[in-house]
């Protein structure tokens, strides 16, 4: 089973990893959402984010912009990590990865 985290504002995709409050999660099992839910975690800190979603068991984060420390914590969690993907609803770009056109652009915030 897949777990994507994909940070929100609003319905959408938040602009940046760190600035979201929210982060919905999606489990794919055999290329198909089987389970959706919202988590708020409890600090706006990056650190204690990226702990966060570790703990949740993520195995995928989708993000338009993030750091390169986010994305080494994330690879030492052996989390991968979608980066520059365009502003959609969540559910249309976790449906863009099962597809397989799921488009990545370079967005690190230094």
């Amino acid at each position: 089973m897949q777990k994507i985290a994909i940070p929100v504002s609003g319905n959408k995709l938040s602009p940046h990893f760190a600035s979201s409050l929210l982060f919905q999660i999606f489990h794919i099992e055999n290329w198909v959402i089987v389970k959706e839910y919202i988590i708020r975690p409890s600090s706006q800190l990056s650190e204690s984010l990226t702990v966060c979603i570790a703990n949740e068991g993520i195995t995928d984060v989708i993000t338009s912009g993030i750091t390169h420390e986010e994305i080494d914590f994330f690879n030492q969690h052996k989390i991968n990590v979608f980066v520059g993907v365009k502003m959609k609803s969540p559910r249309n770009l976790v449906q863009d990865y099962i597809d397989g056109t799921l488009e990545t652009h370079d967005n690190l915030i230094v």
